[in-house]
Formats: structure tokens, sequence, C-alpha cells
């Protein structure tokens, strides 16, 4: 009769492979992936052997981590085959044993030579855990809304990636890497100022948004020509010399009153013409700051992790509530088209209470790092 020790670890086992199964869609052979965890444990601990790696108490690879590598590794070798071969696979002990060893290696080399970085927070510290609760409700909120309307689909998807780069944000945040974090922030600003042009427009805006975007994608498109000489027509109708401008901000010549401002008070580039048009210009010094560092430099050595740190927190607070101010005027156009609609009325109350918990940690981080 198998101890309770062993009853747990098969509980577990078959708990993270149906995980894994669920997140990727793909469900391999359960025998055959615990068979290689059995293996895999035995070649894992040979390998910190040879190594003369002495383990810390609670330091070892985690039965989840072990299945990860193991699912992840196989699916990536076998979901592109036919069943059968990836049948065959399986039974040939050539690729049994390149799984077994390049896995227990590859776990080695990962999670104990790694060089571990001195992060400012973690996954599971206050500020990281709200910015993701408020992302993870408003993805969940706008998943709710299903229908044809091209223009509510779109914008759908673009809140989506929005959100999804917050998250992101916050990821690097948590693992030490506050840097990076900055310069993600920095797209994520951009995309935070087309979400509230396109916000405040109707579908004739967002429809020339889109037609437009297909400048961007030209290289190796059936239609390039006939995409070559629309744009080469554009651009003169409009008078336009240079044309990377024009691709890669024309689309705003559509929003009401550009035209008439365009060299005066507008132009085709990012501070004078899409954030400008925005209303986001107060902001720009702060997206010339993350500009700074986008390329090495010398900021990137002589600044501080926690400056970054800091930095990013506070931008990211201001783009999550421009983007959640916009995914409010969102909800209440399409509210009909939700599977949720109770959600949809909820939201602003809920989100309200996940902004206000980002608020009071973002008071705390300011005193902690006050004069630093």
């Amino acid at each position: 009769m198998a101890n309770l020790i062993d009853e747990m670890e098969t509980r577990i086992f078959a708990a993270q492979l149906a995980r894994l199964s669920r997140l990727t869609g793909t469900a391999p052979d359960g025998a055959f992936i615990a068979e290689m965890y059995r293996l895999v444990k035995l070649r894992y601990l040979e390998e910190l052997k040879n190594r003369k790696i002495r383990l810390r108490e609670l330091d070892g690879a985690r039965l989840d981590e072990i299945v990860s590598y193991i699912f992840y590794y196989h699916i990536f070798h076998t979901s592109h085959l036919p069943p059968e071969v990836v049948k065959k696979l399986e039974s040939e002990a050539g690729y049994r044993d390149f799984l077994v060893r390049d896995v227990a290696v590859c776990i080695v080399i990962n999670e104990h030579l790694n060089v571990e970085k001195i992060s400012n927070t973690s996954a599971y510290s206050p500020e990281i855990a709200a910015y993701n609760m408020a992302c993870s409700f408003s993805l969940y909120v706008l998943g709710s809304i299903k229908g044809e309307d091209r223009r509510m689909n779109g914008m759908n998807n673009l809140f989506k990636k929005a959100l999804v780069t917050i998250k992101s944000v916050v990821s690097l945040l948590a693992a030490g890497n506050s840097c990076d974090a900055v310069i993600l922030w920095r797209h994520l600003h951009e995309l935070e100022c087309v979400l509230a042009v396109l916000g405040n427009g109707g579908d004739g805006l967002f429809y020339s948004y889109v037609k437009h975007m297909e400048y961007l994608n030209m290289e190796g498109n059936p239609r390039a020509d006939e995409l070559q000489a629309r744009l080469s027509e554009e651009c003169k109708a409009y008078g336009v010399k240079e044309r990377n401008a024009f691709v890669n901000y024309g689309w705003l010549l559509y929003v009401d009153g550009f035209r008439e401002g365009m060299g005066k008070e507008y132009r085709l580039n990012f501070k004078e013409g899409l954030q400008k048009v925005a209303g986001l210009s107060e902001r720009h010094a702060a997206y010339a700051s993350a500009s700074k560092i986008l390329h090495p430099s010398a900021w990137v050595v002589a600044i501080k992790d926690d400056k970054f740190y800091k930095f990013t927190v506070f931008e990211l607070y201001k783009s999550l509530k421009g983007i959640v101010g916009e995914i409010r005027k969102y909800l209440l156009q399409y509210r009909a088209q939700s599977l949720k609609p109770a959600e949809c009325d909820g939201y602003a109350k809920s989100i309200d209470s996940y902004l206000g918990m980002i608020e009071r940690n973002n008071r705390i981080i300011a005193a902690k790092y006050a004069g630093r």
C-alpha cells in the first residue's frame, strides 16, 4: 500500500499535468509523462552529484517544475507531428534517453547555476499583486463581450494587449528587471495614446486606423504594388514628404481637426501628433526619460535600479488609470453585447477598489524611497 507521501506526489503530479494540458490545449500521453518524470528525477540527482552541487534545504527542483520542464520539452518536439509519429517517438529508447538527459541538465543549469538577482519586490508583494488584480479582472470582463461588430472586437483586442503588457511590466519588476520594465512601459504609453484617440472616435476613425495598418506589413504582401500606389497617392494628397512618418502616424489625418492643424498645431510624429491628440502631452517628460534607456547608454549603468522601479510603478499607475477610463466608456457602449451584463455594470465599482489599492501602495513606496 502506497504511503501518504507517495499518494500526495501522485495527486500533485496528476493535477499539474491536467493544468498544463488546460493551459496549452495539448494532452500528451499521461503514462509517458509519468515515466519520464520518474526517470528525470533520478537523472537530476545524478547531474547534481556529478557537478558536485550540494543543495540547501528546500532548494531542490519542485515536482511541478520538473513536470513542467518535461511537458514543455516534449510538446516542443512533437506538437507539430502526426499522432502516430508522436506515439512511435515515445516508444523509442533514443528519444526517451534524449529527453531525460536534456531535461535533467536543463533543470540543474537553470535552477541551480543561475545568478540570483536581488529585486526591489516580488510577484507576491502587494503592489505587484494589485496591478495583476486590476488587469485580470478587466480581462475577465472584456472576455464577456461577444459579437460581430468590427470596432467592438478591434478595441477589445487592443485593450487586452494593453492589459497583458501591464502584467508583463509588473512581471519584470517582480523579477528585478526594473530597467527593462521602463522600456516596456514606454511601449505601453504609445498604446495608451492610441486607445485614447480611438476611444474618442467613432467607427469611421477605427476603420481608417485598421486600413492604414496595412502599410506596416507590405513586405511579402501579394497586394504590395497596390498598397505602394495607394501610399504614394495619399502622401501626395496630404502634402506629406516623409513616407515613414505617414506610415506610422498618417491615420491621425482622419481625426477631426488634425488636417487643419497639420504643420501648425500638429505634426506626423509622436510628440506633436499622437501624444498631443491623445491629450497626454504632460506625460512626454516621462516618455522622453524612458526613451533615453531604450538603447544602451550611460543611463543604464549610472542610475540605480530602485530609481527605475519607482519611476515605473508611478508611471504605470497613470497609464492604467487612463486605459481603465477608456474601458469604462467601451463597456457602457457595448454592454448589450456582454454575456455577463452584471459584471459590466459592476466594473466601475470593482476596478475603483483595485485602483485604490494601487494608490495606497504607491503612497507607501513614495515614503520608502523619499530622498533617494
